[in-house]
């Protein structure tokens, strides 16, 4: 099953295909962002109280995860809670706005591909379903829980919007048992996403008639 989640990003509105079931966590207020987290991690795990500890240390590396979207200027949060009916998967998705780096600068007129390529030297630029590109960059990593180790995985996408400024999407999974194949199922997320500019310019006149000034929308 699939969810198409639609999220603005001041110049625009971006939409996702996500599988499974994700919440949306609200940053605004921290109270509620931690029980929102303390809820979804007992709704994934369960109450058993011989994973207590794994419960705790997975909560607290999610909290901890949107208090970093918070001190970044996250524009969304949203945690998986199963890939599958009665398939618990913990993942954190997290997208902001971000400039292109000085180097990209040197190569604006190149096609979009090449650009991203110059700008992440150590990332994989792959295709969109809508034709764009992305850069990605996945890191795996190994971390302690209680008396176990556990692999997690981060992977890192760039992708230009519509004002020609960067979608910095990060996924994030603090267990993941195959790390390649997440990264492809990763990918597919993000390859999914689409612009509605129409909404964006919308929203954009509006403000506009406000006197805030908002880049152009191509």
């Amino acid at each position: 099953m699939t969810d198409a989640r639609q999220v603005r990003m001041g110049a625009g509105d971006y939409s996702l295909v996500l599988p499974g079931t994700w919440a949306a966590i609200p940053l605004a207020d921290e109270t509620v962002m931690k029980k929102s987290i303390a809820a979804l991690v007992k709704r994934q795990l369960g109450g058993d109280d011989r994973i207590a500890r794994r419960r705790i240390q997975l909560r607290n590396e999610l909290v901890e995860t949107a208090e970093k979207a918070v001190a970044e200027g996250a524009l969304s949060f949203s945690l998986s809670m199963e890939l599958l009916p009665g398939v618990p998967f913990p993942a954190a998705m997290m997208g902001k706005r971000r400039p292109w780096p000085e180097v990209a600068v040197v190569s604006a007129g190149a096609p979009q591909h090449e650009r991203l390529a110059a700008a992440f030297p150590g990332a994989t630029v792959l295709p969109l379903d809508s034709g764009d590109w992305m850069a990605r960059i996945a890191t795996s990593e190994t971390q302690r829980y209680v008396e176990q180790t556990t692999p997690s995985l981060t992977v890192e996408y760039w992708i230009e919007a519509p004002d020609s400024d960067l979608l910095y999407l990060t996924i994030s999974a603090p267990m993941v048992p195959e790390a390649e194949l997440f990264v492809e199922l990763f990918d597919l997320i993000a390859a999914s996403l689409t612009w509605d500019i129409d909404v964006a310019r919308s929203v954009i006149a509006v403000e506009d008639g406000l006197g805030e000034e908002r880049p152009d929308v191509r």
